[in-house]
């Protein structure tokens, strides 16, 4: 891929804000390294917070080199952000299939991490 093609394939997954996508776009055409991290904390708040995927949240945050740690500061983070700007849509509960109830992110967020060890991210 050129790095222009690259570039313009870039913005336009940025711009749809489908950023796991744009990521690996950044990747492959070499976006410097703090850019790239940028994107992939996105990424990884939309499979968490929007697409609320355990297991996709944890193959992403190995896959990126986040630290089981480091991925609870950034989802806390974001989440807060979120909470400042009055934009709450992705903290309100919604329901998880797996315990058959409505969860808040943040009690989705507490339990992705009491198993966090546990999830398979084959």
């Amino acid at each position: 891929m050129s790095e222009k093609a690259g570039g313009e394939e870039l913005h336009e997954e940025i711009e749809r804000g489908n950023f796991v996508r744009a990521a690996q776009v950044a990747e492959s055409v070499g976006l410097p390294r703090e850019e790239l991290r940028d994107i992939q904390a996105k990424a990884l708040w939309e499979i968490a917070a929007v697409s609320r995927n355990e297991a996709g949240t944890k193959r992403l945050a190995r896959e990126y080199g986040f630290s089981k740690q480091e991925l609870r500061e950034l989802l806390e983070e974001y989440a807060e952000k979120r909470r400042r700007k009055g934009d709450l849509k992705t903290l309100e509960p919604c329901y998880d299939a797996g315990t058959g109830a409505y969860l808040s992110f943040g009690e989705w967020m507490d339990l992705l991490f009491k198993k966090y060890d546990k999830i398979s991210h084959a």
